[in-house]
């Protein structure tokens, strides 16, 4: 499986790169048989977030490693170096630009979108 990653490079431009997300056997439920099951995460904190129609304006970086599930709503995210990518329910991304020049989240039309932010942090 795929996943989109927001990273900073040495000189604190952000970009997107392809975060690949690796799954090996494992007895999850028995008596049901093996399904594939990524390494653990650690998260910190997780919760929900309610991002209002307008909403960002300026570009920031992430506060901490995290993860944004898009549960409803559409957005896009754009990465320092000007790529632009629309996300809508289903959508996934990493944050990882601790420390950066950022990047600009930006509600798509005329209601909230929702996310599930998994911090690791």
């Amino acid at each position: 499986m795929e996943i989109l990653e927001i990273y900073a490079d040495a000189a604190g431009e952000t970009h997107f790169r392809i975060a690949a997300v690796t799954f090996e056997p494992r007895s999850f439920a028995p008596p049901s048989p093996p399904i594939g099951v990524a390494a653990d995460v650690q998260p910190k904190a997780a919760f929900f977030l309610e991002l209002p129609p307008g909403w960002d304006k300026a570009f920031h970086p992430t506060p901490r490693k995290q993860y944004s599930f898009i549960v409803s709503g559409e957005l896009t995210v754009e990465t320092s170096d000007g790529t632009v990518k629309r996300l809508g329910p289903g959508g996934c991304v990493l944050f990882n630009d601790v420390g950066s020049k950022g990047h600009l989240t930006q509600v798509q039309g005329n209601v909230s979108a929702y996310a599930w932010m998994v911090t690791l942090e």
